[in-house]
């Protein structure tokens, strides 16, 4: 238990060291996309040999055609409202979506949308003994610190104070944590079937997320440097992954 407490302490724990990096030094918009695009590549990988994996090996083709979708599914209808009430207004996308101004509570489900599937991914991933957890923790963490980075000065332009950005992403930090041990300790004792369900809904949760929110903003402040960057974290997490003997 100790180990499930430190690794969604530090999955919460890069939002945070997000917002002071971000309220403390100046960090150019290419370095952040760099970052996010790296984390992107080793997230992908994780979902792909681990959650993916996983989940067919507990439930089969059934298992994951059924979460998969339905965690894309869920992901997209869950954005597609929080944008409608002002969720989204800080990353100034362009969805043909009438937006209303700018909500705090909004941005917080917003942040939380995108974070839940991660933590629950990296709950259920320290449910097995095979390294799938390290390979999701630094997953997580490589694709929050960004996120939260990338928020602050829009955030500011949103009119959002110093002290409610730090308390916006301390509740989302704290939902990611709580997520991450209850899925722990909630699922262990599931039917094989339905867990291999869950891992596959998180799987498509967690990839509608990359495609929707996090590769389009990396593409747009890092250009073509970000495909290369994809790529390396992918495959820096794969060489890792093989030269710990472990399967995702």
């Amino acid at each position: 238990m100790t180990k499930v407490l430190v690794f969604a302490f530090l999955s919460g724990l890069s939002l945070i060291l997000g917002v002071i990096i971000g309220t403390s030094f100046k960090i150019g918009k290419k370095t952040i996309a760099a970052i996010m695009a790296f984390g992107t590549g080793v997230l992908i990988c994780a979902l792909t040999f681990g959650l993916m994996e996983e989940s067919f090996k507990h439930g089969g083709f059934e298992a994951i055609a059924i979460g998969f979708l339905i965690g894309g599914i869920f992901f997209i209808l869950g954005d597609i409202l929080i944008h409608r009430y002002g969720g989204r207004n800080y990353k100034k996308r362009k969805h043909f979506i009438p937006a209303r101004e700018t909500n705090g509570k909004a941005i917080i489900l917003g942040a939380a949308l995108d974070g839940i599937p991660e933590s629950m991914a990296l709950g259920i991933a320290l449910l097995s003994k095979n390294g799938i957890g390290l390979l999701m923790v630094t997953a997580i963490f490589l694709s929050n610190l960004p996120e939260s980075l990338s928020s602050v000065n829009d955030l500011k332009e949103e009119g959002l104070s110093k002290k409610q950005i730090y308390l916006t992403w301390s509740a989302v930090s704290a939902i990611g944590i709580l997520t991450t041990i209850l899925s722990f300790i909630f699922l262990k004792n599931l039917n094989l079937n339905i867990m291999g369900i869950i891992e596959s809904f998180a799987a498509g949760a967690i990839l509608a997320m990359l495609a929707d929110s996090m590769m389009p903003e990396a593409y747009e402040e890092g250009g073509y440097l970000i495909g290369i960057l994809t790529i390396l974290g992918f495959l820096t997490a794969f060489i890792l992954l093989k030269l710990s003997g472990t399967l995702i």
